[in-house]
């Protein structure tokens, strides 16, 4: 199989945060959500690189910089910044690019440029030797 990502090459999803995912007053989201989206982005840049999801290690440096509400639209990236012989290290951010403000009215939203970065870390993902199936 071929490998169709380099190192250092941005994946991107983008999603819109739904009501369902609210867990705090105020249509906020809990701190777990941006880190399910990060877990998603970086098992399609697992199966770019390897032909493989791999399995996650661990998080480091996770910092949630601000408040991700229902409404808002964020752009998740992961990129790996440096391999292994079976651990990849990723780069991963979430940011947000429309903001629902709810005012003059409830539907009220602001399209941000540049977009504000609401959460960052970095990951360990492992993939086994023998699960490694993508060529340069």
């Amino acid at each position: 199989m071929q490998r169709h990502l380099k190192i250092d090459e941005k994946v991107s999803l983008r999603i819109r945060v739904g009501q369902e995912d609210v867990h705090y007053a105020g249509g906020i989201v809990d701190g777990a959500y941006v880190l399910g989206l990060f877990g998603d982005v970086a098992t399609e840049v697992g199966v770019r690189f390897d032909g493989d999801e791999g399995l996650l290690v661990a998080y480091k440096n996770v910092e949630l910089k601000a408040p991700i509400m229902a409404g808002d639209f964020l752009e998740v990236s992961c990129w790996i910044s440096k391999i292994g012989n079976t651990s990849r290290t990723l780069e991963l951010e979430a940011h947000r690019y429309i903001k629902n403000v709810g005012k003059p009215f409830e539907s009220s939203a602001d399209y941000l440029f540049p977009p504000e970065l609401v959460a960052k870390a970095q990951m360990i993902q492992v993939v086994s030797k023998e699960c490694q199936r993508c060529l340069d």
